[in-house]
């Protein structure tokens, strides 16, 4: 399944238009499923859809699934249909969270959603910006979907001693950190320590898919919410964002 297609278009340039193609980010239709249990249905870029699923399954707290089979088709209608080998019940209403686009809640109810994410208990090794600065800017150029079509999220696991791994790219943030963290279950990655690197935004959604993942640290290109920044503090996490060549704002439990 392509990452990108081209497609006609109308080009405006210097007050005329005239015909030409542009290479967009695919956008898919997509069904997790387990047995006859429809786990989630996702707006993504069908690409890397084994660790989706995974990396989906774990940070939103069905389970680890790392050995499973995970089938895809797509059907006539253009959808695909991920499905696991592996009996997963879905999880109750009560215990899913929808968030808007930016990633933050109408309004601030940290108690309620804090409930049932786990702290991060790990030490925290020393960070330095610089080094935090040029893995992004490694992370950029590895970014291909971006390359081709400016309209791609990405976001991959580092650490000190073997650095930037695990780079996966989708048209949502949300996806791109579920195959990015699939990927890392796929090579027995410790994630506690991980730094989990952003292209875009933190919002408490993704603060929440770190904290379940056992993810202590994240580090953005853009900004992040008043949610995310308190549910890290109270979970004994940190977040390093806007980042920029000489200055970053860091939230949570920051030593140097």
């Amino acid at each position: 399944m392509e990452r990108s297609r081209r497609i006609g278009i109308h080009r405006y340039s210097a007050g005329g238009t005239h015909l030409a193609e542009d290479q967009l980010a695919s956008e898919t239709l997509i069904h997790l499923l387990s047995a006859e249990n429809k786990i989630a249905s996702l707006l993504g870029t069908p690409t890397d859809l084994e660790d989706l699923f995974l990396g989906h399954a774990y940070s939103e707290g069905y389970g680890c699934f790392p050995d499973a089979e995970i089938i895809s088709e797509q059907t006539k209608s253009g959808s695909v249909l991920v499905s696991i080998n592996q009996p997963i019940p879905p999880l109750e209403s009560n215990q899913r969270v929808i968030t808007s686009s930016c990633g933050a809640c109408n309004a601030d109810g940290l108690e309620e959603l804090m409930d049932g994410l786990p702290a991060f208990t790990k030490s925290h090794q020393p960070i330095h910006h610089s080094v935090l600065y040029q893995a992004l800017e490694s992370m950029k150029t590895l970014q291909i979907g971006f390359t081709e079509t400016g309209g791609m999220h990405a976001a991959a696991l580092w650490n000190h001693q073997l650095g930037l791994r695990h780079l996966r790219e989708d048209i949502g943030r949300h996806n791109a950190v579920d195959k990015s963290i699939g990927s890392g279950l796929s090579g027995s990655v410790s994630f506690e320590e991980e730094l989990l690197l952003l292209s875009g935004r933190c919002g408490w959604d993704l603060v929440a898919k770190a904290a379940r993942s056992g993810i202590g640290t994240i580090v953005c290109i853009g900004a992040c919410s008043s949610l995310a920044a308190d549910t890290a503090r109270s979970l004994g996490m940190r977040i390093f964002s806007f980042m920029k060549p000489e200055s970053c704002v860091a939230i949570g439990l920051v030593s140097h």
